[in-house]
């Protein structure tokens, strides 16, 4: 069975009745070309981040798709200022840019006000590559002092710099750590990406192993490739206690729900009227909550020529978990990051990853696994 871009459905997760278990229908394996997250060439990659790529390659290039794109610009919540930061780094490569995107769940009762997952996003000088670097909320670094936070000065987990001081102090956190100047901050707000996924139809995720949510109504995500509306996604990339690694493997599967948006906002055939690309657009923009200087339109000319396969996720370099007064923690690998991110500030992340390809994040994509068209 296909949909109206000619995919193939996957498994779908669905509410189970009484005290049963939620179940899915098998997953079946995407065709050949059907836009396997993470894998398939895609233009407009940052530009779909923004809500305004895959709108502007749907409506062409004429002065009302500008028009339109300038209005959604001038919609978004601009909402926090850079200026007052304290003890900024200096910018190194013009032309780079490095965006902190912060992403909240206030449906998470295990976030007490804390940012559920923080990615940097560099985009080298040219706009040919993009690299996006996670960064645990659990990682054990100094907050630097801010006089207009609750907390400060002092060691804690990096999401904590959210609930004490919000996106500013975030950045400052994030600065102090790493030496690399925050250009633009775009917070993500997780439970307003549903009506994203839902004005696209629902997206496909690739599931790493059959679980069982616990999040009420207990849905099943079965192994395999599945079409998920906007509830299902967000419920599964909130899931971490079923995996070994846990919040690791939450991190990618953050990182996929993203690509996913992005592959199929530019897959053919879905968003073909202006109806549906203003739905997908406002309901982008209505996740989004920007800093003052940030230009959606700019940035989505600058970022024009990427491609969804001109991105390499990893995450920021750590020596994994231990213990600081009685909590949980991820402790950093200081020389390996300080390495990397000095490669970030000198837009020399290539160099890098060819040095370190393993630090790499594989593509949650299945490729390897069993599929009905390649027996």
């Amino acid at each position: 069975m296909t949909d109206k871009g000619g995919n193939y459905y996957r498994g779908r997760a669905s509410i189970p009745s009484g005290n049963e278990g939620a179940r899915v229908v098998s997953p079946r394996s995407p065709a050949s070309g059907s836009g396997q997250a993470a894998s398939v060439s895609r233009r407009g990659f940052v530009l779909s981040l923004l809500g305004l790529g895959a709108s502007v390659a749907a409506l062409g290039a004429g002065t009302a798709t500008w028009v339109f794109a300038k209005d959604v610009n001038e919609s978004m919540n601009k909402a926090f200022d850079l200026d007052g930061i304290p003890d900024r780094p200096d910018k190194v490569v013009e032309g780079a840019m490095n965006i902190l995107i912060l992403g909240t769940d206030a449906r998470d009762e295990d976030q007490d006000g804390r940012s559920d997952s923080s990615m940097l996003m560099h985009v080298d000088a040219a706009g040919e590559n993009a690299y996006v670097i996670s960064i645990p909320r659990d990682l054990w670094v100094h907050i630097p002092h801010n006089e207009h936070a609750t907390h400060s000065d002092t060691m804690a987990k990096f999401n904590a710099a959210y609930a004490w001081g919000g996106a500013a102090l975030s950045i400052q956190t994030l600065e102090a750590y790493t030496g690399v100047r925050v250009d633009h901050v775009v917070e993500i707000n997780f439970p307003g990406l549903v009506k994203v996924v839902d004005a696209l139809d629902g997206v496909d995720m690739y599931i790493e192993k059959t679980i069982t949510s616990i999040h009420p109504p207990r849905r099943t995500f079965e192994q395999g490739w599945n079409r998920l509306n906007g509830e299902e996604a967000l419920d599964y990339i909130r899931q971490r206690y079923q995996f070994s690694d846990g919040d690791y493997t939450r991190m990618r599967n953050q990182q996929q729900l993203i690509t996913a948006i992005l592959d199929r906002a530019a897959s053919a055939g879905v968003l073909r009227s202006q109806s549906t690309v203003t739905e997908f657009v406002e309901s982008t923009a209505g996740a989004l909550s920007v800093d003052t200087q940030f230009n959606a339109v700019g940035t989505a000319l600058a970022f024009m020529h990427l491609r969804s396969d001109d991105i390499q996720f990893m995450t920021s370099p750590n020596l994994g978990t231990g213990y600081e007064g009685g909590e949980s923690v991820i402790y950093s690998d200081d020389a390996l990051a300080e390495d990397l991110f000095a490669h970030v500030r000198d837009d020399q992340v290539d160099q890098w990853v060819a040095n370190n390809p393993d630090a790499l994040n594989e593509p949650t994509s299945g490729e390897g696994e069993d599929s009905e068209e390649g027996e």
